[in-house]
């Protein structure tokens, strides 16, 4: 009887130690995929941070990448991935992303917060200062998860907000990536509709991201519009 006691608890105290076991290695595991998560973190921080001043490439981004795809899709250069602040923008001689410095030799970073969505623009095209435009490529929001820098992505022109910065023309295209699932839309109107709110988070980050007094929200266009816009800033740069 006294064996068979002693045999009952120590197999009751052995499952005891198997079940604080197995506890014990589900929580190593669970720390180590949790360290291993920050870690990969830190990596892409360090990459989206890194102190290089541009992106060395074979291609010239303005020049050598057409504007529209075979299948009628508008082309854009991500500049800025969404949620960074870091200011990059394309060198229209060498055609290369840039880091932008300022007068002081400082590079520019958004006092502000991150970008709300991707920012870049389209190859081969040129808003004429001849109607108020500043020169440059024609700007992009491209909505969705962050893009790297110097991704080249097919895209859908949703609508555009003009805004006037510095009393310059500066109107910025609302694209959404042709096979993004998350906004399966089509129009300015849908991204409205299915999306509320979004449009005017940009706009009020566009309003404030310089500081007062710089941007002057203009109205908002459809989605033709924005095409008759590119096909238009495509042709200056044509013609240029």
């Amino acid at each position: 009887m006294i064996k068979h006691i002693f045999a009952h608890n120590y197999s009751k105290m052995k499952q005891k130690e198997s079940v604080q076991q197995s506890k014990l290695i589900q929580a190593i595991n669970n720390q180590f995929r949790i360290a291993m998560l920050v870690f990969s973190a830190f990596l892409i921080s360090c990459g989206n941070n890194a102190s290089y001043n541009n992106i060395q490439s074979e291609q010239d981004l303005l020049r050598d990448i057409a504007t529209f795809t075979s299948d009628s899709l508008v082309q854009v250069v991500i500049e800025i991935p969404a949620g960074t602040n870091e200011k990059w923008e394309v060198n229209k001689t060498t055609g290369r992303l840039e880091w932008e410095v300022l007068k002081n030799g400082e590079k520019r970073m958004i006092r502000y917060l991150g970008y709300p969505a991707n920012y870049g623009f389209v190859p081969q095209t040129v808003v004429d200062k001849s109607t108020g435009g500043d020169g440059d490529p024609a700007d992009v929001f491209v909505l969705g998860p962050a893009i790297a820098r110097g991704s080249i992505v097919a895209v859908k022109l949703i609508g555009m907000i003009n805004m006037r910065d510095n009393n310059e023309a500066d109107p910025k295209l609302l694209a959404v990536c042709a096979d993004d699932t998350i906004f399966n839309i089509n129009s300015l109107q849908e991204l409205m509709d299915n999306h509320p709110g979004i449009i005017e988070i940009i706009k009020l980050w566009l309003v404030h991201y310089k500081g007062p007094n710089h941007v002057e929200i203009v109205s908002e266009r459809d989605e033709e519009a924005a095409l008759r816009y590119i096909s238009e800033a495509h042709n200056t740069f044509i013609n240029d």
